[in-house]
């Protein structure tokens, strides 16, 4: 399974996922700083610090202070959303999977961000 995209094409699919979040949600990354970026994958490095192996999968990352956390990041570093194009390309087979796939992650993460753990995540269907 692997269905691969160009770099432009995957920030793409990227923003349209963001941009199908609640308006509410859109909103708060902006106004929240966060900044959302699509790095090819995870360097061994993040996954070390992550108690990850190489052989692990890694989507997407949320990092920063989440919500929950801390409120408002106006006086903070910018949180920051990660999503890892390899890692989801080798997953999928499909550009209709991929986008499925690239939309969980984006929700996924998201949801890291607004405080919630990954086990609420995971209730709400995103994990």
């Amino acid at each position: 399974m692997t269905y691969r995209v160009s770099p432009e094409e995957f920030d793409g699919i990227v923003l349209d996922a963001l941009k199908s979040l609640a308006p509410e949600f859109y909103e708060r990354l902006q106004s929240e700083n966060v900044d959302i970026v699509v790095e090819p994958e995870p360097s061994g490095t993040k996954l070390n610090e992550l108690g990850l192996h190489r052989d692990e999968t890694l989507f997407g990352l949320s990092e920063g202070v989440s919500l929950a956390d801390g409120g408002s990041h106006a006086s903070t570093l910018p949180s920051k959303i990660t999503i890892f194009q390899r890692p989801i390309e080798e997953a999928v087979d499909n550009r209709e999977d991929l986008d499925e796939e690239v939309l969980r992650t984006v929700w996924h993460e998201v949801g890291h961000f607004l405080g919630f753990d990954e086990d609420e995540v995971a209730d709400m269907g995103l994990g």
